[in-house]
Formats: C-alpha cells, structure tokens, sequence
C-alpha cells in the first residue's frame, strides 16, 4: 500500500510539473493565421495576372481601364499589412534564428515591431502606388513594367517565405 502511494504521489507530481512547465510555454513566432496566407495566395495570383497585362507597356489614354485594378490591389495589399501587424511578435533565440534564415535568402530583418511579412507587403503597395501613378502620368514602357513586377515578387517571396515558416 505505501508503494502504491509513493507511486501515486509520485505521478501526481509528475503530472502538477507537466502541467506547470506547459502553462509557461513560450511563443516563439507570431501565429500562423491561414487568413494572411490564403490572401497572400489569391492577391499574388491578381497581381501576376495583372502585370502579364501590362507587360507589353502601357499609354496614359488607357490608365483609366486600369486604375480600379491598381487600387483593388493596393487596397487589398494594405488590408494584409493590417493583418500581418495584427499578431504580437514575441522576441526570443527563435525569432533571431528566424530572423538568420530569412536574411540567408535576402529577406530584411526588422528592428521593430512589424512582422518581416508586413513589411514585404508594404513594399509592394509602394511598389503598385509607384506604378500607377507612372502609368497614371505617362504610361508605362516594357522595361517598366518588368522592374515594377521583379520588385514586387522579391516583395512577395519573402512574405509568403515568412507566413509559410509560421505555418510549421
């Protein structure tokens, strides 16, 4: 009988140290958040369709056709950003090693309090401002329109590289 309550006392603690060692668990990373993902997917499918579009440069007397695709797509950019800030970022050992394997692939760390990802998506909203107010003003020539795509799929790789990193 005494072994049998050493042996329940003993898994008693056991059990009181578990549940005491996973109440002080760490978050390492902002929540994956299927939703950022998700927009993250369809808002870059848009955007490639839409500078395949302009790929053959465009004119100023044609901007107008354009210009709601511009704002849906900087509108729904935006919205992202909002999102991505959305989740606190803790700061810990893990972060940094985040942090180390993004700068491996050129991503740039952040000093503050944004996730990597929403400012990746800041850069393509001032990247798709950019562009239509060029297209706006003069139109946009081939070369153009490459730049303004190169820019935004660097932009892009890292936040999808980001967000898909959380979902592990």
């Amino acid at each position: 009988m005494k072994n049998l309550a050493k042996l329940t006392a003993g898994a008693v603690l056991s059990a009181f140290t578990l549940l005491l060692i996973s109440a002080c668990a760490t978050t390492l990373a902002p929540s994956y958040d299927e939703a950022i993902v998700d927009g993250l997917v369809s808002t870059s499918s848009e955007m490639m369709e839409f500078f395949a579009s302009t790929s053959v440069g465009t004119t100023k007397d044609s901007f107008a056709k354009r210009e709601g695709t511009y704002n849906n797509l900087i509108g729904r950019v935006d919205a992202l950003v909002i999102q991505a800030n959305a989740r606190p970022i803790p700061k810990n050992s893990v972060t940094e090693k985040v942090n180390d394997a993004l700068a491996k692939r050129g991503v740039r760390i952040l000093d503050g309090d944004d996730a990597p990802s929403a400012t990746a998506l800041q850069g393509i909203s001032k990247t798709l401002t950019k562009m239509r107010d060029t297209d706006k003003k003069q139109g946009i020539t081939s070369a153009e329109a490459g730049l303004f795509k190169g820019q935004a799929v660097i932009y892009l790789d890292q936040a999808i590289t980001y967000e898909s990193y959380l979902e592990r």
